[in-house]
């Protein structure tokens, strides 16, 4: 391994639902084993993941690993957009959409054999009003069941599925003016995703061609499904074949704005934010650099 990194590790407590003290462990021992230097600090209430990147900033880390979820991930990353800053990740989240993208999967030690190989990627992320994102926003039903699961107890994929299926059935089609790259258009639709990456999570394509360093994000606009079709809809977004739907359609962009009818939620990778009813998403080209 060549210039070998100084690892922070940035862990989130609670991501996935699930104790990150096996994971602490192998961080050690492996990091130890290999010499090389390395600290753990701990995201939990009353910290800012900010001031941890701040701290290991100061102590010349320069490698900073999120463990845990997406929305760890993008806490983590948000710091390190446009600087030599490198983002590492050790998928600990309920569906951890960002990794599976980037192929990190299997146990923690894989995860940490990928940091120690240190293949860097020069990526691009996305904003929306000036807010962060690095994987897949959205407008529409995925953010009011955000919104939703995120005063929800319990976590994980049951949760949220549960939390998704009570809702679709009363949950209404919206009207959208939208202005793509300056063209502009008028859309009825169910959700609307804003993806940099390929998948919500748990294998979920909702952009199966989508890359993360084609100066582009994806505006997916899925219309809402008759009951009888949503077990066919569930299947396509899981092998990937969603984009032959009669449901969906979908545009690469440089630059949306979206007006909306009403303010209300958007998910910014997994978590919700309350927006005005006019919004902007922007990629933001070859802005970060992450081990994949």
């Amino acid at each position: 391994m060549q210039n070998p990194g100084r690892f922070y590790f940035i862990i989130n407590p609670i991501s996935g639902g699930r104790s990150k003290k096996a994971a602490v462990s192998s961080i050690i021992e492996i990091m130890n084993e290999n010499q090389l230097e390395f600290e753990i600090g701990w995201w939990e209430t009353g910290v800012l993941v900010a001031d941890l990147v701040n701290l290991g900033i100061s102590k010349g880390f320069n490698t900073f690993v999120a463990v845990g979820g997406d929305g760890t991930i993008n806490q983590v990353a948000k710091e390190l957009v446009n600087t030599e800053l490198v983002l590492g990740i050790i998928p600990f989240g309920s569906g951890n959409g960002f990794a599976r993208h980037l192929n990190i999967r299997g146990t923690i030690d894989d995860y940490l054999q990928i940091l120690l190989d240190q293949k860097l990627k020069t990526i691009d992320t996305g904003t929306c009003n000036n807010l962060f994102f690095i994987n897949v926003a959205g407008i529409g039903f995925d953010a009011h069941v955000s919104h939703l699961f995120a005063n929800t107890e319990g976590r994980g994929l049951l949760n949220y599925a549960k939390v998704s299926m009570r809702e679709a059935k009363s949950y209404p089609e919206s009207e959208y003016e939208l202005s793509i790259d300056g063209k502009q258009s008028f859309e009825k639709a169910f959700l609307i995703s804003i993806a940099n990456g390929s998948q919500w999570g748990n294998e979920f394509y909702i952009a199966p061609d989508a890359e993360l360093n084609d100066g582009q994000l994806r505006c997916c606009l899925l219309n809402k499904p008759k009951l009888i079709s949503i077990p066919g809809i569930v299947r396509r977004l899981r092998k990937g074949q969603i984009e032959s739907s009669k449901y969906y359609n979908q545009c690469k962009f440089v630059t949306m704005h979206v007006k909306r009818q009403m303010d209300g939620p958007v998910h910014l990778d997994g978590e919700p934010v309350w927006l005005d009813k006019e919004l902007e998403f922007t990629v933001v080209k070859d802005s970060l650099k992450v081990i994949c």
